[in-house]
């Protein structure tokens, strides 16, 4: 009894062990497997193309950008698309819905076409005409609904709507009569004190607010754990942008802008950012005409686990925590100071009402 029992405790076991190992062979080939990229461009006699390819989990999820326009935007995983620009049934919800619209839209003329013919016959039964069938088709099948005036058409949709039993059918006229009941109050003095009360309430109140805000985010920003947020997302960010650099290219590129001093500017910029890489990306500035020729192809990899390993930190740091806790805190504060200043407009309004009605 116990051996058997032992015996399927192990196999249970075993099985646990590996399923576990599964995930783990997964989750770590999904962290570590290589996310590949590569540019490619050319622009020669004024006509600029472009390449951009991205492979990830050994082809299985691809994506890709061709340009000129109007080019391809493409997404898959193995065999199933999930987006391409230049079929637009692959895997678009918008186009499903549009389609569903489309169908909407044809239902809905044709509905349209029979409370018409239905209108026709009645007409025509009303006039004593006994005959219908023998009435030219024209009348009663081909009716265009372009040709239909938009008066017939919301009387069709009105008569089609329903009506809500719950709302009493009294209430939109005794309303109208109460509006009309009330009387005007012509006293000047009532209307400058009502302009006042408005002016602080859709102009001080809100500049109040505002300067209530933006004091706040001043502080926030010169907080010290702030401070040091921003000093670790911006370490991390550079570490991550370090992994995702290209790891291979070359380029050999001239160029000419409209003005000499923008084509110098990006020469400069170009000096200081690739300078350790003059050889392989060559840049070569023309001042004397407006121009762009020659070739790119640029290339790297990089894979999740180190943007996890860097990004981790700053999602579980305990200074995030307390800057989202200050949000929360300062929303609910501006949003209790806006319910009290429209509380006490209403008050001031009822206030006068009373004074200057009686």
């Amino acid at each position: 009894m116990w051996a058997i029992l032992l015996k399927v405790l192990s196999i249970i076991g075993i099985v646990i062990a590996c399923i576990i190992g599964a995930v783990l062979v997964l989750l770590l080939l999904v962290l570590l497997c290589p996310i590949c990229y590569r540019v490619n461009g050319n622009a020669h006699d004024g006509k600029i193309t472009a390449k951009v390819r991205l492979h990830y989990l050994f082809g299985l999820i691809r994506a890709g950008y061709d340009y000129p326009e109007p080019g391809n935007i493409y997404a898959r995983i193995a065999w199933y698309h999930l987006y391409d620009s230049k079929d637009p049934k692959a895997g678009n919800k918008d186009y499903i819905k549009d389609a569903h619209k489309r169908d909407n839209k044809k239902d809905r003329k044709n509905d349209i076409k029979n409370d018409i013919k239905d209108d026709i016959k009645d007409d025509i039964k009303k006039e004593d005409v006994s005959d219908t069938d023998d009435l030219p088709d024209n009348t009663l099948t081909e009716i265009n609904i372009d040709d239909i005036p938009d008066e017939v058409k919301e009387e069709s949709v009105t008569q089609e709507e329903p009506v809500n039993a719950s709302e009493p059918a009294g209430d939109t006229k005794t309303e109208k009569k109460s509006g009309k009941d009330k009387k005007k109050i012509l006293n000047p003095i009532y209307h400058i004190k009502k302009a006042w009360e408005d002016f602080k309430y859709k102009v001080i109140a809100k500049v109040k607010i505002i300067y209530k805000d933006v004091s706040f985010y001043k502080k926030l920003l010169l907080h010290e754990d702030t401070q040091g947020l921003l000093k670790t997302v911006k370490k991390n960010l550079i570490r991550i942008l370090k992994q995702m650099r290209p790891k291979y290219g070359h380029a050999d590129i001239e160029y000419g802008m409209d003005s000499p001093d923008t084509t110098a500017y990006i020469f400069g910029a170009y000096s200081v950012v690739f300078a350790k890489k003059l050889k392989k990306y060559v840049l070569k500035p023309n001042f004397e005409e407006k121009m762009l020729e020659g070739e790119l192809e640029v290339g790297g990899f990089f894979n999740l686990f180190g943007i996890v390993i860097f990004a981790l930190p700053v999602v579980f740091s305990r200074k995030l925590r307390k800057l989202r806790a200050r949000l929360d805190r300062h929303s609910d504060n501006m949003e209790t100071c806006r319910r009290k200043a429209e509380k006490k407009y209403n008050k001031a309004l009822d206030e006068l009402e009373k004074e200057y009605s009686a």
